[in-house]
């Protein structure tokens, strides 16, 4: 099931800010992009966010296109889906919404053609309940933005074809992505999980005063995220074992690690606990607008490509 011809376009339904960054992942290769959004003002918009983010798109990608390849960008009835090689389905994230989408979708292109749904956390096996091919459908939950992080999560439904996911997982490749397949389904699949595991035990540190926002985010940004451009919390935890790395992290550290586990907080979003989230959000971003925050976000992130680069070359070495 190829799916990888540089001259066919790919489609996006629709073009939010993850199909927007879909669309900069293609465009930045030169690749067609045929957008489907019911949106009277969706080309505008798009186009407006493509063009606000390429200077920090073009940083990522060798010899790319000085301004945004808009001649490769059309806007089209999803009818005109029939002649994109895959399809990334961006919709809110309502099951029914998504299967409204597939249905429309699959009256557009061939059955062979992979659909691909940018979900976040709901399970393919219901999000491919009610399509008339379901073996084409993979979910292929992406970072934002888009554009610049490589991490791309595969998850297969009951129903998806071994063949679907293994083109998907070589298209993902060659698009300069790190696809990472998922061997059940699972809510929140995988990052989200992650960081939703940190989340709670701020809002635990937080609404038990053990510390103020400040403070929660300087942990992250100075103490832990640092480190984790070589590797994740498995290295970071066989790199505290010394010479005898995870075993002697276990021999050191299993008994405490299990107490910390169970003192973890498992706290509850009642009123007060969103008061003071609310008012640590209003702290941290002292008046600056949510955009011009995501945008410095967003240009960090492509600035510190180059030391996450380094970093793999780092651990590829053993050093």
């Amino acid at each position: 099931m190829p799916v990888d011809g540089s001259d066919e376009p790919v489609g996006l339904l629709g073009a939010g800010t993850i199909g927007g960054g879909w669309a900069a992942t293609y465009l930045v290769r030169r690749r067609p992009v045929l957008v489907v959004d019911p949106a009277a003002s969706a080309l505008e918009r798009v186009t407006a966010y493509l063009e606000t983010v390429w200077p920090s798109v073009r940083r990522t990608v060798p010899e790319a296109p000085a301004s945004v390849p808009l001649d490769l960008l059309r806007l089209v009835p999803v009818e005109d889906l029939g002649e994109a090689a895959l399809v990334h389905e961006n919709v809110p994230e309502s099951l029914e919404a998504k299967q409204d989408a597939y249905r429309c979708i699959e009256a557009a292109v061939a059955p062979h053609i992979p659909i691909l749904s940018s979900s976040g956390g709901l399970m393919p096996s219901e999000l491919q309940a009610r399509m008339e091919h379901p073996e084409r459908l993979v979910v292929a939950h992406p970072q934002s933005p888009v554009y610049a992080l490589a991490l791309v999560e595969i998850l297969a439904g009951k129903a998806t074809s071994p063949d679907v996911v293994a083109a998907v997982l070589s298209h993902l490749t060659a698009l300069g992505k790190r696809p990472v397949l998922l061997h059940r389904e699972m809510a929140g699949y995988l990052t989200n999980r992650l960081t939703f595991a940190m989340l709670r035990e701020a809002v635990h540190l937080l609404a038990e005063g053990v510390v103020d926002a400040r403070g929660i985010e300087e942990a992250v940004v100075y103490g832990i995220t640092p480190r984790f451009l070589v590797g994740g919390p498995l290295t970071s935890l066989a790199l505290a074992g010394g010479p005898d790395g995870m075993r002697g992290a276990m021999r050191s550290f299993a008994p405490t690690i299990e107490k910390w586990w169970s003192d973890l907080g498992a706290p509850h979003l009642d009123e007060d606990v969103r008061d003071r989230l609310v008012a640590a959000a209003d702290e941290i971003l002292d008046g600056r607008p949510i955009a011009e925050v995501l945008a410095a976000r967003d240009a960090a992130v492509v600035d510190a490509l180059p030391l996450h680069r380094a970093g793999e070359r780092t651990g590829d070495t053993g050093a």
